[in-house]
């Protein structure tokens, strides 16, 4: 099967230099665009159904053109549909950036600027193996620190700072200026591969043998519950824990920023510890070790610190009820718990990226990567939509136990197959006791 083909095992130093670039820019370029469309919805008469259709319309966008775009990806080849992407992402921006900044516009946009990334997101994670040669953990942790690290700058400062500078007009102008670096960055790095012949356009693969891929492989099947199962858990936390600090914790800005750091450095651990020892042979356990970690997080969220604080009151030992008294027992339980879940969330996206990466076949890297975001897409919008009503309704709580049990119950899927292997082993034999031998 033709496909992309790579000229050693070594990381490419230069291209890799242009692609961290490129991914760099276009997150801050990305994440200023939608700070500015989302001020856009958000001020309008019906604000509430702005910001909902901005969701929906990339939803949309996602399920109708993740497959074709990451075909697409793989025909013309990984660096070629980053650069494509790349330019096409601008090219939104400064349509929105030239037209009428109205609400009514902004589904439009967002679901044209999502059905492009469809051919940039299966592209850049196809690059991975591309670009890493068999490092391909360190480079997925260097992807995704790259990606914190352009969302921070977009958030915490190129944003309000456009916003003094000229409100949604200047934050438009500076996303299309940065989606333009981005952009020129990809095509950089598009001839940078043609020059060293890193990669040639997949030919002659269909479809169906990406869906045989995942019919054949058990961990290309874990990788995307695993994916699955931390989009939900990400997104649930980010609906349930506003109200969760506010109403359970009774947090102030302070113990906010005590919960929320703690889940940044389990975050920083993950990357860390993914980059330096990962490896294609300790994916599969380690995407069910974080699997568990997630289970146990969200559960202890949800009800461990009941259990401490009525232990410490029937130890009625003085120094733990006064610990109990001046601290909390919910802090007690958050706060390590909140790095927990940090880091079980970075160890199981980026175990499973890494997995799918030493996995696919080079001629399918994008359509598998393609595949696995719609499959995940669409596991996780019902599941969200159910825990926005059950946190209005029946508060943080009963929405983190509910995800406790949805990742429980995923560690005992992806440990079925090694329970069934286990149960369906054919019983040892008993060894033959020795025949005593008679002498004459």
């Amino acid at each position: 099967m033709a496909g992309s083909k790579v000229v050693d095992p070594t990381p490419k130093l230069p291209a890799l230099s242009l692609f961290a670039l490129a991914k760099f820019t276009a997150q801050a370029g990305q994440n200023l665009f939608f700070a500015a469309l989302l001020v856009t919805a958000g001020t309008a008469n019906h604000a509430a159904a702005g910001l909902s259709s901005f969701f929906v319309a990339m939803l949309l966008a996602s399920l109708a053109f993740g497959v074709p775009g990451g075909a697409l990806a793989d025909r013309i080849g990984p660096s070629r549909g980053f650069a494509l992407g790349g330019i096409a992402r601008a090219a939104v921006m400064l349509a929105w950036l030239l037209g009428p900044k109205s609400a009514m516009a902004v589904p439009a946009v967002v679901f044209a600027y999502s059905a492009v990334s469809q051919v940039y997101s299966p592209s850049e994670m196809a690059l991975v193996r591309t670009l890493g040669g068999r490092r391909h953990g360190a480079v997925h942790s260097l992807v995704l620190t790259l990606q914190f690290a352009g969302q921070g700058l977009a958030v915490a400062a190129l944003a309000p700072f456009l916003w003094w500078l000229g409100g949604t007009p200047a934050m438009a102008a500076g996303a299309a200026a940065v989606a333009a670096v981005a952009a020129a960055a990809a095509c950089g790095l598009a001839v940078a591969t043609a020059r060293l012949r890193l990669e040639l356009p997949a030919r002659g693969s269909a479809f169906r043998d990406t869906l045989r891929f995942f019919r054949r492989h058990a961990i290309a099947r874990e990788a995307v519950i695993a994916l699955a199962l931390t989009s939900m858990v990400v997104q649930g936390s980010i609906v349930a824990l506003p109200l969760y600090l506010r109403n359970d914790l009774a947090a102030g800005s302070f113990g906010a920023a005590l919960v929320v750091g703690a889940a940044a450095l389990g975050v920083g651990a993950g990357l860390l510890a993914v980059a330096l020892r990962l490896g294609p042979g300790g994916a599969s356990a380690t995407i069910r070790t974080a699997v568990l970690a997630m289970a146990v997080g969200t559960l202890a969220l949800a009800s461990l610190d009941y259990g401490l604080r009525a232990a410490l009151e029937l130890t009625e030992v003085g120094p733990f009820v006064d610990l109990d008294l001046s601290l909390g027992a919910s802090f007690a339980v958050a706060v390590p718990v909140a790095f927990l879940l940090g880091l079980a969330v970075a160890l199981a996206l980026l175990a499973a990226r890494t997995a799918l990466t030493a996995a696919a076949p080079v001629a399918h890297q994008s359509r598998v990567f393609a595949v696995q975001a719609v499959l995940t897409d669409a596991f996780v919008v019902l599941p969200l939509v159910l825990f926005g009503i059950g946190v209005e309704v029946a508060g943080a709580r009963p929405v983190l136990a509910l995800m406790g049990g949805v990742a429980g119950f995923a560690f005992l899927v992806l440990e079925g197959r090694v329970v069934i292997g286990w149960l369906h082993a054919p019983a040892r034999e008993p060894a033959p006791a020795p025949v005593p031998v008679e002498r004459d």
